[in-house]
């Protein structure tokens, strides 16, 4: 007997319906897709039990005629192509025909639909890649798709699975993220018969402010057109950045990516401006036309092709430098500010209005004169990056990194001992659903550090005291220690204190006088200081030797 055997359609069906669901919001994600190439103006999303018991999605699109029903959820049936010139001009969401049939596979599957201008709806229910009904019903108008006990009949799948809340939480963020694809529809998420997200349509800013919650004041829009290219940029400014790119959306054709390659291309052009800073809130959109771009990659369609690779990453380039020219985040002009200014940024002394050359000033230092182990500051370049000559040595120095790493080893000797204040403005904290995620115990060291916070209702935070250090930056820092996971106290504990130690350093472009960057400098020598608290470098450093060599003064 051969040990190479065809397997049964049935394993088949798992298998690939594998490869396309892997957990309730690939199952939102597909029939969203669908709803939207079937022109749908208006969208109900409705979710039980993270999506595990039930999920629900209603659209008011074109529909499905009897027999097209009878079809749709058979393994390759599609509307979308008929031959295979057709995978290269795509301009729908699906295309493979393994999405319904998938979720067939996997689920119990029922569908009502009403063709647009037929005067009798269908349906048909599905259990587990079988039909077992299919008859008359009733339905307004378009389709309605109900997907109930996913995977139930694959435990092992179901076993890898988060808990409820953390599926939800899973779903909502894909449903904002193909929200912000289609900003004109209509879309309303209801959560255990809750309603939990509502949007009438509207504009793109109007849609990214109410998703994230960013005023449209630290948002900056831009379109760059270079045929056949056209991208689209929605971006927070460098006053409104986070650690992680959670919070960055790909769109291209308006269908929204994943892919890593992009990412990476992205983030490392972002870097040139934000530096370490973190990353924006917003939105890539790029559009091409079809035959330039293949999204038949990837089971999920979450990764891309680009036939012209190397002119769609020199396209982005040049859209992001146009963005940032439009919108300046820092100004620097010499010749605009007296030294005097500079002065009261770092110092608190008061001199005379007429700034005098800083030869003449006399006065008490904020940092204490350095013991100086022999190195010497000899200047800052971009006033960014410190240069320190020691010995044989040219260190270059970040200073926002070394800034970073000198507040966070002061806040860790102070933190069993900080002391609360209370806001002259309380403010409020709207909860996710992941924010709620291991909500009692990140209240309880919140406390622990001396912030007063106090639920009022189920999704909703008071905040009303805050430890003296970190009032500036409560609001901001609070919402990403809620959304980001952490297994202990500890690791609770240091992230909080590396994002208020990164909101307190010194930035990318701050001017330092001559004594604080001694004082920096003199810190990392004697503590021996080498990374950030995200473990980032410090400095790198030039031998004399390796210059000499450079510069072919030693052979």
């Amino acid at each position: 007997m051969p040990k190479i055997q065809v397997l049964p359609e049935e394993i088949r069906g798992k298998i690939a319906a594998g490869e396309v669901i892997e957990r309730p919001a690939s199952v939102i994600k597909e029939l969203l897709e669908n709803s939207l190439d079937a022109g749908a103006k208006k969208i109900r999303i409705e979710l039980h039990k993270g999506g595990l018991e039930r999920i629900a999605v209603y659209d008011n699109g074109e529909g499905l005629s009897p027999e097209d029903l009878r079809l749709c959820f058979l393994p390759f049936a599609t509307s979308k192509i008929k031959d295979l010139s057709d995978l290269f001009s795509l301009t729908t969401y699906g295309f493979r025909g393994e999405a319904l049939s998938s979720i067939a596979q996997v689920s119990r599957l029922r569908i009502v639909s009403l063709q647009k201008g037929a005067s009798l709806s269908y349906e048909v229910i599905v259990e587990f890649g079988k039909e077992l009904d299919f008859k008359p019903s009733r339905i307004k108008e378009g389709t309605l798709v109900e997907v109930s006990d996913l995977f139930k009949n694959l435990p092992a799948r179901r076993a890898f699975l988060k808990t409820p809340t953390r599926e939800t939480a899973k779903n909502l963020e894909i449903i904002k993220a193909l929200m912000l694809t289609h900003p004109e529809i209509e879309f309303q998420v209801f959560v255990d018969d809750k309603e939990t997200l509502s949007w009438q349509g509207g504009d793109l800013k109007t849609l990214l402010e109410n998703l994230l919650e960013i005023p449209q004041e630290f948002m900056h829009l831009s379109e760059f057109i270079e045929p056949p290219y056209q991208v689209t940029l929605l971006l927070t400014d460098t006053r409104k950045t986070f650690s992680h790119g959670r919070f960055l959306y790909f769109i291209v054709n308006n269908r929204l990516l994943q892919d890593n390659k992009l990412t990476k291309v992205f983030y490392s052009l972002l870097k040139k401006v934000y530096g370490n800073l973190g990353f924006p809130a917003g939105i890539l959109q790029l559009s091409l036309p079809p035959h330039l771009v293949d999204f038949n990659v990837h089971p999920a369609k979450w990764e891309v092709r680009f036939k012209r690779e190397g002119d769609v990453y020199q396209v982005l380039e040049r859209a992001l430098e146009r963005h940032f020219q439009a919108k300046r985040i820092y100004t620097f002009r010499e010749s605009a500010i007296s030294y005097s200014q500079i002065i009261r940024e770092d110092i608190p002394l008061e001199y005379s209005s007429k700034a005098q050359p800083l030869t003449n000033v006399e006065s008490q230092f904020l940092f204490k004169e350095a013991s100086l182990f022999s190195f010497k500051v000899l200047g800052v370049f971009k006033h960014t990056y410190l240069l320190v000559e020691k010995g044989d040595e040219l260190f270059i120095v970040d200073q926002h990194a070394l800034s970073e790493r000198i507040q966070y080893e002061g806040l860790k000797k102070k933190a069993n001992y900080f002391t609360s204040q209370r806001l002259l403005l309380p403010f409020l904290i709207s909860l996710t659903s992941e924010m709620r995620e291991k909500l009692e115990e990140k209240l309880l060291y919140l406390s622990s550090l001396g912030f007063e916070i106090d639920p009022i209702r189920e999704d909703t935070l008071l905040v009303k005291g805050a430890p003296s250090e970190f009032t500036e930056f409560a609001k901001e820092v609070l919402e990403n220690f809620l959304l980001s996971p952490w297994n202990s106290l500890q690791e609770a504990r240091d992230y909080l204190l590396k994002e208020f130690a990164c909101k307190l350093a010194r930035k990318k472009g701050d001017f330092l006088s001559v004594e604080e960057r001694t004082y920096l400098v003199e810190e990392m020598f004697r503590k021996n200081l080498e990374t950030c608290p995200h473990g980032r470098p410090l400095f790198f450093k030039i031998n004399l030797s390796d210059i000499e060599k450079r510069l072919k003064r030693r052979l």
